[in-house]
């Protein structure tokens, strides 16, 4: 996915033809709440998709790491993408971006979708990676 998103993401979603939508999945424990959650935070200083991005460049080093010093973890990916630290710091803290996380969650496992990725495209939804072509065949058949 991390060379076919941003071909489609140039093709389609900056073009106006699609509505590209996250919904978390945590199907990794507490990594995916901290992770999730941390992107949801950068997105109120307009970074989630920067920090969502990192958080795929480097989901070997998310996950090798404790889930107990994963906060740390994305304090320093925040930095790295140049956040400010106090604001980002008090969302992860207060609660609210994991409890949305959660309720996203639990939308998403209410409409059967308890895997990622999933990419729903009109009423097609496809479960896993797919290529650019795939995409491209399906969002063209659109209305």
């Amino acid at each position: 996915m991390l060379t076919v998103e941003p071909a489609l993401i140039e093709q389609y979603v900056v073009t106006g033809r699609v509505l590209y939508v996250f919904r978390p999945v945590l199907n990794h424990g507490a990594a995916s709440l901290i992770t999730t959650a941390a992107a949801f935070c950068a997105g109120e200083q307009d970074a989630f998709w920067p920090m969502h991005e990192l958080l795929f460049e480097r989901q070997g080093e998310v996950a090798a790491t404790r889930d107990s010093d994963l906060p740390a973890l994305m304090r320093s990916y925040a930095a790295d993408l140049g956040l400010a630290i106090e604001p980002f710091d008090a969302c992860m803290n207060d609660g609210a971006a994991q409890r949305l996380a959660e309720t996203l969650d639990a939308e998403q496992r209410q409409r059967g979708i308890r895997v990622q990725p999933v990419f729903e495209i009109g009423d097609i939804r496809l479960v896993g990676l797919q290529t650019l072509e795939r995409f491209a065949s399906l969002i063209e058949r659109q209305p």
